[in-house]
């Protein structure tokens, strides 16, 4: 235990200094400080957990180092030692919390029990704390069995007659509007040609990862070990706004952009509907999950509003409706030409079909379903086409180099453009531009 000593009198700090040597040798470490200025640029480097100071000293007083030394030490046992029995004074130490004073001239008897008090309490104290990290030690080791056992709880639809308060005190949640995700992995990039136990240590990566990217902003439970999915129950009370949904896109959507490019695996996000109780969180999940089992490609990020059933009829007789309707085909074309505009327009952005499709207010399905209809091609066939066209036309520029060209029509990895471009042109954009270059020297 350190114990410092602060005095501007040697004689007194000697005095003390020899007690305590002879009397707490085995309990104490004794530093010495001359003033107010010492005694606080040694606590810094210390830390004691004692400290016996002297009011009166020149310059920096003992009450103002105590003030210094306790705005970093808030546990610091501190015993004032003085000549000057003032109430001033002692006003001023109750405000910084001094235990005990001494007035001298003192006796050996005395400080010996004013010391021995601090010592006593500093080890109940230090006690008190340790006690304090192991209870939270145990409670943070419990928190992700808590977390798994309630999340299993919801997944099979096991709430009913289970007492699950002490769940959600521990884990801090109340399920106040909440929503379950589920993701799925997709066997595509990165996640193709490895063995089973890679893959199983990639999702628990990704997993733990998303965990704490929601977690940044939301609170949030979640199950990524045991099920193929991955799964998370999100609480996002503390937003006031009252559709969510463009929210949840949005966070799906940059969940998504993340785990590209830190894991270079491609994921699918299934999102229930909002509900307000721990109860109502199981028909969230079973939404998320039925929006996982709509196969589609080009759709990465379903909403369950998407593949309800209901709506999914009333979509169906509207484009019925229209095949059949020469005026609505004019609307739907004059609609996605804006669309073909607003490609192009932001075309050094990242265009997913699900992003645009909400740009425009439209259903993913039908917007994947009809920009086909209207184009030919599907969406990000069209937007690599649309990339591809546009560099060709800065490459004829002779304005910017091919990297230039790579960013400048929204790709982030120049030989993924070379790769894309040779595809649709049948040459590298390296040797499209070496053969413009031949055709101006000509």
């Amino acid at each position: 235990m350190k114990i410092l000593l602060a005095d501007d009198e040697k004689y007194d700090r000697e005095t003390v200094k020899h007690i305590l040597k002879d009397n707490f040798s085995e309990e104490l470490e004794v530093y010495e400080a001359k003033n107010g200025r010492e005694a606080i640029e040694l606590s810094e480097s210390i830390r004691p957990d004692m400290v016996i100071i002297d009011i009166k000293m020149p310059g920096i007083d003992g009450i103002q180092a105590l003030k210094e030394i306790s705005a970093t030490l808030p546990n610091l046992y501190s015993i004032i030692l003085t000549a000057y029995d003032y109430f001033d004074f002692a006003q001023e130490a109750v405000k910084i919390n001094v235990k005990e004073y001494l007035l001298k001239p003192f006796t050996k008897e005395e400080i010996v029990e004013k010391v021995s008090a601090g010592i006593r309490s500093v080890k109940k104290e230090q006690n008190k704390r340790k006690s304090e990290i192991e209870d939270k030690e145990k409670i943070y080791t419990l928190l992700p069995v808590l977390e798994n056992q309630l999340s299993d709880l919801i997944i099979n639809d096991k709430l009913k007659g289970i007492d699950y308060g002490m769940y959600l005190r521990c884990l801090n949640m109340n399920f106040v509007s909440s929503y379950a995700m589920v993701i799925s992995i997709k066997d595509k990039y990165a996640y193709t040609d490895i063995g089973r136990n890679e893959k199983d240590e990639i999702k628990i990566k990704i997993g733990e990862y998303i965990k704490e990217y929601i977690n940044r902003k939301y609170k949030c439970i979640g199950n990524y070990v045991f099920y193929e999915e991955l799964t998370y129950f999100i609480q996002i009370e503390n937003e006031n706004i009252s559709d969510f949904k463009n929210l949840k896109i949005d966070l799906a959507f940059n969940l998504r952009r993340e785990i590209k490019k830190r894991f270079n695996v491609s994921v699918r996000a299934g999102l229930g509907e909002t509900f307000d109780s721990v109860e109502q969180i199981v028909e969230s999940y079973r939404q998320a999950t039925k929006c996982l089992v709509y196969n589609s490609d080009n759709v990465n990020i379903i909403y369950i509003d998407d593949v309800n059933d209901k709506l999914l009829k009333d979509q169906y007789t509207i484009n019925v409706k229209e095949n059949k309707s020469r005026n609505t085909n004019k609307i739907k074309m004059k609609l996605f030409e804006d669309v073909k505009n607003y490609i192009r327009e932001n075309i050094e952005e990242e265009l997913e079909l699900e992003k645009v499709a909400n740009n425009f207010g439209l259903s993913v399905y039908y917007f994947s379903r009809t920009f086909k209809e209207v184009t030919g091609v599907n969406f990000s066939d069209y937007v690599n086409k649309c990339r591809i066209d546009i560099a060709k036309e800065l490459l004829l520029s002779g304005e910017m180099n091919v990297k230039e060209v790579c960013y400048k029509v929204g790709y982030n990895d120049p030989n993924y453009f070379s790769k894309v471009f040779k595809k649709y042109e049948g040459v590298s954009p390296v040797n499209f531009k070496i053969s413009i270059d031949k055709q101006y020297i000509t």
